[in-house]
């Protein structure tokens, strides 16, 4: 009886030692990986809102030119005196100088109103700016192209096509879904999903109307197998 009690008691000291190494390994996985789906509390989901003001640039980044000085008329006069003893009046002696040069003449000063500034106008309808980031809503194990479209109001519009071609799986016909599909991105969200792990490759994205006239310009998207930037987030905004 002693021997059975014995055993007994030695066959729950290691389940409870097996059962404390799975909950100690358990919090270590939720702590590293937060999102992953054995956490019963994720984090919230991150939803970057495009920054109020001008619209960033259209995945292509343009270089500000240096403005270049412009040289002033150089003012080099040739002064030559020549001291000459000459009568002065009422019987004082004196001298006289002859001044003699060529001066270059400045540039006549105009005075007015300033230019109006006239806003950039894009050649398409929609800018769009691109950010990589790590996909949260999926974690480490998905790969993806997502976004949403933006008026000129600053709302979202859905029923916007947005069409992906590229690389696997999308291939160069591509496909071609309707902004406001995928609300976890937004109310006019969009979803592209490349697969379940960090792919690598290059895809094109673009804003499509209605008569099959493109919205905006093409979005080049290059992805490198990194988990840190396995989501390439895209704001379409339109511009005029």
């Amino acid at each position: 009886m002693s021997r059975s009690r014995s055993r007994l008691f030695n066959a729950l000291a290691q389940v409870l030692l097996i059962l404390t190494v799975l909950m100690i390994a358990y919090y270590a996985i939720i702590l590293v990986a937060p999102g992953i789906f054995l956490n019963p509390f994720p984090p919230p989901v991150r939803v970057a809102v495009a920054p109020i003001g001008t619209p960033g640039p259209t995945g292509t980044p343009t270089v500000t030119p240096t403005p270049t000085r412009t040289p002033r008329l150089t003012n080099t006069p040739t002064r030559s005196l020549t001291p000459t003893l000459a009568p002065a009046f009422a019987g004082t002696p004196g001298v006289t100088q002859t001044i003699t040069g060529t001066r270059t003449p400045l540039p006549t000063p105009t005075f007015g109103l300033p230019p109006t500034a006239t806003p950039t106008r894009a050649p398409f309808n929609y800018v769009a700016r691109v950010e990589y980031q790590r996909a949260i809503n999926y974690g480490a194990n998905w790969a993806g192209i997502a976004g949403y479209v933006l008026g000129l109001d600053r709302k979202h519009q859905t029923n916007i096509v947005v069409r992906a071609w590229g690389d696997a799986p999308l291939g160069p016909q591509g496909q071609e879904i309707a902004s406001g599909i995928a609300p976890q991105w937004g109310i006019s969200g969009f979803e592209f999903t490349l697969g379940d792990r960090p792919a690598t490759g290059a895809w094109s994205v673009q804003l499509i109307g209605d008569d099959g006239q493109p919205l905006s310009d093409v979005v080049h998207i290059r992805m490198d197998g990194d988990p840190r930037a396995n989501l390439a987030f895209i704001w379409f905004e339109q511009n005029h």
